[in-house]
């Protein structure tokens, strides 16, 4: 049965010789060996699939780009550009052997039109498949291994890690503006959950190895154990929380599966610099510190392009559904008819900006049509990741207010303006950071892509959260991640999520047999009368009312204790000055689902019942006993309705 614990005696029958079960009292199996031994198969299957994922995307990148090329289409190379040098937007396929001059100067080859065919070809073939056998895989891939460690058990369909590879294969080899982060991640993740089916794990460690299994994938396409590991751990919320449990396991796992990978691929690394970076002067970080805001709006910018585009355009298009990524690839291919630099991943034009050999105009021009290229990408339905191309949108934003601070340093003659590497390394892990809400992971990912440098970790933590700091919590790339762990079912305790909404607060502290009284403290009460009237009771809130009985707010018996202990004059205190305003209450036909997850977010035992057409008129208290003793009265008696 799906979710059951397995006890020691099932376990024991999987290993029926006396050396076996010696063996796994000895290397303490049951708690965290099994743990640690999962991770490492887990981490080297993520690896070696990985791998494969990694060949067969350069394969098919290099079939497109010769259908290209036998077509007369030569696509700029980042080589072809230094900081000084480079042909501008409009004028990029000028070498083209067969070529065009169009409306406005334009230079297109003379077969243009296959720049947005093959873009929307791969979209259709995209749409075809997922919509045909998998339509979760629509869009970034990262987003299903939340919801699925958050709201299911950690489980993934079995079909949907490979649905959703080959979706990516499609969109990617044709151009898509996205990343493997995305496939990767859930192929990894998809890979542990069915592997943690098979050994009929329970549901805590089924999710713990779902995480694991995305940072072995992470870790090993983009060659970052450390950062795999962290981000595993780290993109699950929109918050600063960590899933502490699972950092270990991931750990071993992205080790594992970057091991591996170095095995078939030697040291493929996507980013390199040629010399070190960090902060060179005093003023660095204060500079850096002013890029932040800047950063911040460009991200909310990237984040409601990406959210509107698919919201507000594609899914109220009344076009089949598997069309969509192909009208999507067609106006991604619009915008690179002037800006080819959009299609793909851009590692290699992320490589030249960290090496400042890219001229001013085209990192700065680049900017939006990256926005622009990415949200068509993702939002049609294209499968890719959002990892690559935030990075690449980040650069460009840290490359041009690098320029645009040295221009400024040496108008006004001040010397030491901060390095262009450094401000590119900073764009980069601040604007994913912020919009992705990994402060750490982010950090750590960029120090690791250009080879294991982490003179800069320190600086881009703080930065990060600086970011995270100002930017809306809803901002975010990833809309199944939730506020914190209390708001996740994997940290809501071992009751049945779906039997606590079909109990409602009405039924449970308002029915007649159940009701009771509740001890309500006049406002103009003293603290010595306060305290003589909470003295016989055993709760710990109290709800405030005044003289027409008019709730207005909760008191605390631990405040009323802590002033009567207190050697203040009680002679100008009264319980309204004690009381709190009503952050917190639940409607009567609310369930008692969301009543339990506010006690235990909020802390506290008692919870006021108030009417939804009257906020101030107080109908009752739930107190947290209740809720469990109608969820086990409701489960005793087998009634789930």
């Amino acid at each position: 049965m799906e979710g059951q614990y397995y006890d020691n005696r099932t376990i024991s029958n999987k290993f029926p010789n006396k050396f076996s079960q010696r063996f796994r009292q000895r290397f303490d199996w049951d708690s965290s060996g099994k743990l640690l031994v999962y991770s490492v198969v887990i981490g080297f299957v993520s690896g070696f699939a990985a791998v494969l994922v990694y060949a067969g995307s350069q394969y098919l990148e290099h079939s497109v780009a010769g259908l290209f090329s036998s077509a007369g289409i030569v696509f700029p190379k980042p080589e072809d550009y230094t900081s000084s040098t480079g042909l501008p937007p409009g004028l990029v396929f000028q070498d083209a052997p067969r070529k065009d001059i169009y409306w406005g100067g334009i230079i297109l080859p003379r077969y243009w039109v296959l720049i947005l065919l093959i873009p929307s070809f791969g979209g259709l073939l995209c749409g075809f498949l997922v919509w045909s056998f998998a339509p979760e895989a629509v869009g970034e891939g990262t987003d299903s291994v939340i919801r699925s460690f958050h709201f299911r058990n950690g489980i993934l369909r079995n079909r949907l890690p490979l649905v959703k590879t080959l979706a990516s294969f499609l969109t990617l080899g044709s151009g898509g503006s996205a990343g493997w982060e995305g496939p990767t991640t859930l192929l990894g993740a998809g890979i542990a959950g069915s592997l943690a089916q098979s050994f009929r794990l329970n549901v805590h460690d089924r999710r713990i190895l779902l995480l694991a299994g995305a940072a072995g994938g992470i870790g090993a396409i983009f060659q970052i154990p450390l950062g795999g590991a962290l981000y595993a751990v780290e993109i699950l919320y929109a918050s600063t929380a960590l899933e502490f449990s699972a950092i270990i396991p991931c750990l071993i796992a992205s080790v594992t599966g970057y091991s591996t990978f170095r095995f078939f691929h030697g040291e493929t690394r996507l980013l390199e610099i040629s010399e070190t970076v960090g902060i060179q002067h005093g003023t660095d970080f204060l500079v850096f510190l002013i890029f932040i805001p800047i950063i911040a709006l460009c991200g909310l910018l990237f984040v409601r392009m990406v959210m509107e585009f698919r919201n507000r355009i594609f899914r109220r298009l009344s076009i089949p559904e598997f069309f969509k990524p192909a009208l999507g690839g067609f106006l991604l291919g619009c915008v690179a008819l002037t800006y080819p630099q959009v299609l793909g991943g851009g590692y290699g034009w992320m490589h030249r900006l960290l090496e400042n050999q890219l001229p001013f105009y085209l990192v700065l021009c680049l900017i939006v049509p990256k926005m622009l290229a990415t949200a068509l990408t993702v939002s049609s339905g294209g499968s890719g990741g959002l990892l690559a191309p935030s990075l690449f949108i980040g650069g460009l934003i840290g490359g041009t207010l690098g320029h645009l601070c040295g221009l400024l340093f040496e108008t006004v003659g001040i010397l030491g303006a901060p390095d262009m590497t450094t401000c590119v390394l900073v764009g980069m892990a601040t604007f994913y950071a912020g919009i992705g809400k990994l402060p750490f992971a982010a950090a750590v990912i960029v120090c690791e892509m250009i080879g294991f440098d982490f003179t800069l970790l320190i600086p881009l933590f703080v930065l990060n959260l600086v970011h995270i700091a100002i930017q809306s919590p809803s901002t975010s790339l990833y809309e199944e991640q939730v506020l914190a762990p209390i708001d996740s079912e994997a940290h809501f305790g071992n009751y049945s999520i779906d039997l606590l909404r079909a109990i409602t607060v009405r039924e449970t502290c308002l029915d007649e047999n159940k009701k009771h009284s509740v001890l309500m403290i006049p406002a103009g009460a003293s603290i010595p009368q306060t305290a003589r009237l909470i003295a016989s009771k055993p709760d710990s809130l109290f709800p405030v009312v005044d003289g027409g009985n008019g709730f207005i707010g909760v008191v605390q018996s631990s405040d009323v204790w802590a002033v009567f202990r207190s050697r203040k004059k009680w002679g100008a205190l009264t319980a309204k000055d004690l009381s709190r305003p009503v952050e917190i209450a639940v409607f009567p036909d609310e369930n008692l689902y969301k009543a339990l997850r506010i006690c235990t977010q909020w802390q506290i035992s008692e919870l006021p019942v108030v009417d939804p057409q009257h906020p101030n008129k107080l109908l009752g208290m739930i107190r947290h006993h209740e809720i469990i003793a109608a969820y086990n009265e409701r489960l005793a008696n087998a009634q789930w309705t």
